[in-house]
C-alpha cells in the first residue's frame, strides 16, 4: 500500500504534509486535531477539513486559514477553532484517502489568497 498525503495546518498558521496509510487514518486525524474529530466537506475544492468538534467548547485558538476556507465555502463566518487536517474521500468506499495534486494546489492557492487579504 502506498502512503497517502494529508495537509496539517496548526493554529499558528504553520503547515506540513503528513503521510498515512488507507485504513489507518483515524489516529492521524484524532492526533492532528487533538480531540474528537468532525469532518467538514469543502466541495468547491473537493477536500475534507477535519477539525476538533469541541474546539469552541474548549475555547481553542482560532485557525484563520480554516475559518477563511469555511466562510468562502458556505458564505457565512463561523470561527474554526484548533488545528485542522485536510484529506480526501474515496466516494465509492467511503475511505479517507490522500489529497490529489490538484487538491493540494487548491489549498496552496487558498492560502495565498488569504495572505493577500490579510
Amino acid at each position: 500500500m502506498t502512503d497517502q498525503t494529508a495537509v496539517y495546518v496548526a493554529v499558528d498558521g504553520s503547515a506540513e504534509v503528513r503521510l498515512f496509510e488507507i485504513g489507518e487514518s483515524y489516529e492521524l486525524l484524532r492526533s492532528a486535531v487533538e480531540g474528537m474529530i468532525e469532518c467538514v466537506h469543502l466541495g468547491s475544492i473537493g477536500v475534507d477539513m477535519w477539525l476538533n468538534e469541541e474546539g469552541k467548547v474548549y475555547d481553542l485558538p482560532e485557525n484563520l486559514f480554516a475559518t477563511y476556507l469555511f466562510a468562502r465555502e458556505f458564505g457565512f463566518l463561523d470561527s474554526v477553532r484548533g488545528n485542522v487536517i485536510f484529506t480526501s474521500t474515496d466516494h465509492d468506499t467511503g475511505e479517507t484517502i490522500g489529497l490529489t495534486q490538484e487538491q493540494f494546489d487548491a489549498l496552496e492557492v487558498a492560502l495565498a489568497q488569504l495572505m493577500t487579504a490579510v
